[in-house]
């Protein structure tokens, strides 16, 4: 292969690249906004999720949220966003025995599981199903 044919492909190697890496931010940046829905749980199931902001560090997506019951003072904390089978899903501990784990399932819906720890070792889930009300945090 010629120098000039190697430069073409390296070029288009790069270009591809950065074309999967754009469409991946967008649907990423897309999960910024103010989600509601509910918890599969008796006490307290509603729940808002404020995801403020995005971004990658130390090349991982690291989003900035609030997350708690609906109408009641939310919790500031970091969650990690990654790709688990293409889907982007947001992952956060609310304390040592309780985590929770949302994919992205169109635009407008976030569902998944509130992960609480049974004292075992083992987790016992809970469905979440949260909607966009909002594309502003």
């Amino acid at each position: 292969m010629s120098l000039r044919a190697r430069a073409i492909a390296i070029g288009v190697s790069a270009l591809l690249m950065l074309g999967v890496a754009h469409a991946q931010d967008e649907t990423i940046q897309k999960m910024v906004g103010s989600w509601q829905g509910k918890v599969d749980v008796r006490i307290e199931p509603e729940r808002t999720l404020v995801i403020k902001s995005v971004a990658i560090q130390q090349g991982q997506w690291i989003a900035s949220i609030d997350y708690g019951p609906t109408g009641k003072s939310l919790s500031s904390m970091e969650a990690r966003i990654e790709r688990q089978g293409g889907t982007p899903t947001v992952m956060f501990a609310m304390s040592t025995t309780s985590k929770v784990e949302l994919q992205l399932v169109s635009e407008g819906e976030l569902r998944g599981l509130l992960k609480i720890a049974d004292g075992t070792g083992s987790w016992v889930g809970r469905k979440i199903v949260l909607q966009k009300i909002s594309d502003k945090p």
